[in-house]
């Protein structure tokens, strides 16, 4: 696993983010350089973790997208060691090589640990706690069951959206002390010694940053909006629209599954991981490890469905890794039963379909600039900043990072932007709207834009284009 490892780290590394992508990464570089919940320099609860791991990179290189690209990049390698341990917990030895292979070449897990964000590093504590866990299910290791509780409560402190692996935590526990030690309950001692330890060695030291009022304030002020607001819960996005897009984000955009406006190139994997996951479901037995892949799966899908933006890909990262060791599964068992040379030639030809579609990615990635970024550079271009004047709604956070001289307006819809205009003492010269095409009908537009900026389907939401309008028409 260690030439696996170092192969991980080389590729990541080479194609790590050249602009901060998207309007958490922004968030995470102002808290860099001023960490204040309450202006959501990053939002609640403050990913102190990952700020505080990123403040070191920040000091070593003193660049925002490489010091919070880099722990992306450290840990999303690192990831590898867990997770083969989890396949061979739960597999074999020629499973977890071959689930080690998949990840390193997987769209998604390369993509993530390129990004500014904190997913990865979230991912790498998540399996590792898994893998501890798993382990300790098998063997009451009581050292186990607690450094698997460790690893999780502190791994909420990189990603706090972790949270429904709480339920792995306490089904492990569960079965520990009923099931393989019946009526022991020393093993509940470490695993919640252990939880305990983890989220006070980031929450006590957070609370005593902010405060316990402002802390606790922010948190109720940040749940309401993202679950009946921004946030993309099922609240405010659900229907039919909401699966078919959870659907994409899991088959297209973490497995590099076919999807009718993506190339055709991909039904050959498309069919190999159909085959395998079929495989998979036909010979693997339903017994203890089958119910550990379920505690793992399911509560963390129910919270994506329910909670989280499903348009966001990056919010099922979590789940791909166990999908990708289902598929390797289904291929090793395929070559178990006589059926060798068919799937090594299947899964040669997955690997090599996910290294292509992957390096692709990643390279466009490396290269592209962000929409918000584009509309910024050219607006520089076709006039004077000090003339121009541009209403918004999310977008306004890259221009208070690459643009803080600008007059940029966050407003939500025609009447909030009439009213900002009636109160303007002197209006200049360019005035702009810039949302969207999901967006832009709350302001009434019927003419075309002046310009349209693309944005990428894997790493936010503007993959469907910001458009850039004059106010002339509204």
């Amino acid at each position: 696993m260690s030439i696996v490892f170092f192969v991980c780290l080389a590729t990541r590394f080479c194609f790590i983010a050249g602009y901060l992508d998207s309007c958490d990464s922004i968030d995470f570089a102002l808290g860099l350089r001023d960490y204040d919940l309450s202006l959501f320099q990053p939002h609640f609860p403050g990913y102190p973790v990952y700020i505080f791991i990123s403040r070191f990179f920040s000091k070593l290189f003193h660049n925002d997208v490489w010091a919070l690209s880099l722990p992306g990049v450290l840990f999303g390698s690192f990831t590898i060691f867990p997770l083969s341990l989890l396949a061979k917990h739960l597999f074999s030895e020629k499973v977890a090589i071959v689930t080690a292979i998949f990840y390193l070449f997987n769209p998604l897990c390369w993509l993530q640990s390129e990004r500014p964000t904190s997913d990865t590093m979230g991912l790498f504590f998540v399996i590792l706690s898994a893998c501890l866990l798993c382990y300790a299910c098998a063997t009451a290791h009581k050292g186990c069951i607690f450094w698997g509780s460790l690893a999780l409560g502190f791994g909420l402190g990189v990603r706090i959206s972790n949270f429904p692996f709480i339920a792995l935590w306490a089904a492990s526990l569960f079965y520990v002390t009923t099931l393989k030690m019946p009526r022991e309950t020393k093993a509940l001692f470490p695993g919640l010694l252990g939880l305990t330890f983890g989220i006070i060695a980031w929450l006590f030291p957070q609370i005593g940053y902010v405060g316990w009022r402002p802390f606790w304030q922010n948190g109720f002020l940040f749940s309401r909006g993202h679950f009946t607001d921004w946030g993309g819960s099922v609240i405010t996005f659900g229907g039919l629209e909401r699966i078919i897009c959870l659907a994409k984000s899991i088959w297209v955009y973490g497995l590099g599954g076919w999807w009718y406006d993506s190339s055709l190139m991909r039904l050959i994997p498309s069919l190999i991981m159909i085959i395998a996951f079929l495989y998979f479901i036909k010979h693997y037995r339903f017994d203890h490890r089958w119910w550990f892949l379920s505690v793992y799966i399911i509560p963390y899908t129910l919270w994506i469905i329910l909670g989280q933006n499903v348009a966001n890909p990056r919010h099922i990262l979590p789940i791909i890794p166990m999908l990708l060791m289902m598929v390797a599964y289904g291929l090793c068992k395929a070559y178990e039963r006589d059926y060798k040379g068919i799937s090594l030639i299947f899964t040669l030809a997955l690997i090599v379909s996910m290294s292509v579609t992957s390096f692709t990615l990643v390279t466009k990635y490396h290269h592209e600039v962000p929409a918000p970024i584009q509309l910024i550079q050219w607006l520089e271009r076709q006039c004077n900043p000090i003339s121009l004047r541009i209403y918004c709604t999310n977008e306004k956070r890259f221009f208070d990072y690459y643009a803080p001289q600008w007059d940029v307006r966050k407003v939500r819809d025609i009447t909030e932007l009439q009213r900002d205009l009636q109160s303007s003492l002197d209006n200049p010269q360019y005035i702009f709207v810039v949302h969207s095409s999901g967006e832009i009908r709350q302001f009434g537009v019927a003419h075309p834009p002046i310009a349209t900026f693309k944005g990428n389907p894997y790493t936010g939401n503007t993959r469907e284009g910001l458009l850039l309008y004059t106010l002339t028409g509204l």
